[in-house]
């Protein structure tokens, strides 16, 4: 079995994400994945992949350029500023932090839950520019899976959705899994400090009891931005809701690697986006590490990584017109309407990268 992880990393991570695709298809691999795990931008590009079966790879290339080119800032601002979303978020906003006061008085929990905010609207924006009311379960490019994950905000867990179930080891499986897609992608992307988390209540099935659980789901990369676990052999499907342990793995990573230092990050949200950036880092190194400790160790046949922020100076055999990582690697994580010129760059390093790693690793899959 062969699994493609596509990383978070918003905009920057689906045009690089492009790029790595456009490699597997060149090479004639892309139908031979099996599984795609996705996470925040990742699951972006890799949903509309995965549920786009009707459309030819060229034809999926095209639309996804022309979605970077026009972004999604606009349109969530568009949906927000509606009349009717404006008054019932801003209304909302008010009443929930009334329970909220009256809740922290009572030393209960809040009852009401968030609804709608932000993260909803982007919902319907999903729905209308890639989705078109999708299900989960909806028909898949060469019936292969996916997992689309998010990361529970209460129990510090992943929480996934699949074309065959979702929830988490903690709630157990959701009951009523088969969710609207564009709900699934806007909980794995709902980056904090744009998008408010998802707050649900949901019905959940574990050792043979239901209950009920208010979820609070944010972004996938806040939890495990690789993707990779639910592809790892050894997983425990009596715990574990999503396993699918596969032979060989291309683990697409848009992060920006090792920093140059150059800027300051002295104010708040500096400060804290730039917390998040290192622990995203120790994590994926230590998922590095794990993969060549899974290869070693013959539970694995092999993997490769294009990574983004690769070290340049590490690879061998590279084209004339090859695309360094100084190039692309400061292009922010936002979808604000992406340049040709930009798309060219950032896909082009993700295509270059994924050939020249599978030429050098896995040439027994050509």
């Amino acid at each position: 079995m062969i699994g493609l992880a596509l990383s978070g990393g918003g905009s920057r991570a689906a045009a690089f994400h492009l790029g790595c695709l456009r490699a597997l298809d060149d090479l004639g691999l892309i139908d031979r994945i099996q599984v795609i795990s996705t996470i925040s931008g990742g699951s972006i590009i890799g949903a509309y992949f995965a549920y786009s079966p009707h459309k030819s790879f060229s034809d999926f290339d095209s639309d996804m350029c022309m979605l970077l080119k026009k972004g999604l800032q606009k349109d969530i601002v568009l949906e927000v500023l509606k009349p009717k979303n404006l008054i019932r978020s801003s209304m909302n906003g008010l009443v929930e932090k009334f329970d909220r006061f009256v809740s922290s008085i009572l030393k209960k929990d809040p009852s009401l839950l968030r609804y709608p905010t932000r993260t909803d609207m982007f919902i319907d924006v999903l729905n209308r520019e890639l989705f078109a009311g999708l299900k989960v379960s909806a028909k898949r490019r060469n019936d292969m899976d996916i997992v689309i994950g998010a990361c529970e905000l209460r129990t510090g867990t992943a929480f996934r959705f699949s074309n065959r179930r979702a929830g988490d080891w903690k709630h157990g499986e959701l009951i009523d899994w088969d969710i609207d897609l564009a709900c699934a992608v806007a909980a794995s992307a709902a980056y904090p400090f744009l998008l408010p988390a998802l707050d649900r209540r949901w019905r959940f099935q574990k050792n043979g009891q239901n209950t009920f659980h208010r979820v609070i789901l944010t972004d996938g990369g806040v939890y495990d931005n690789l993707g990779v676990q639910v592809l790892e052999p050894s997983r425990d499907p009596d715990i574990s809701l999503h396993t699918f342990p596969c032979e060989y793995l291309v683990v697409c990573n848009a992060g920006r690697g090792q920093d140059d230092v150059s800027s300051i990050p002295v104010d708040f949200v500096p400060r804290v986006a730039r917390s998040l950036e290192i622990a995203h880092r120790r994590v994926q190194e230590s998922t590095m590490r794990r993969l060549h400790h899974l290869r070693e160790t013959g539970q694995i046949k092999g993997f490769v990584m294009p990574y983004l922020g690769q070290q340049d100076i590490k690879l061998i055999n590279l084209p004339s017109d090859f695309i360094t990582r100084s190039d692309v690697v400061n292009y922010p994580t936002d979808f604000a309407p992406m340049s040709d010129e930009w798309i060219r760059k950032l896909a082009g390093r993700g295509e270059q990268l994924t050939k020249n790693l599978i030429y050098r690793y896995l040439t027994e899959l050509l």
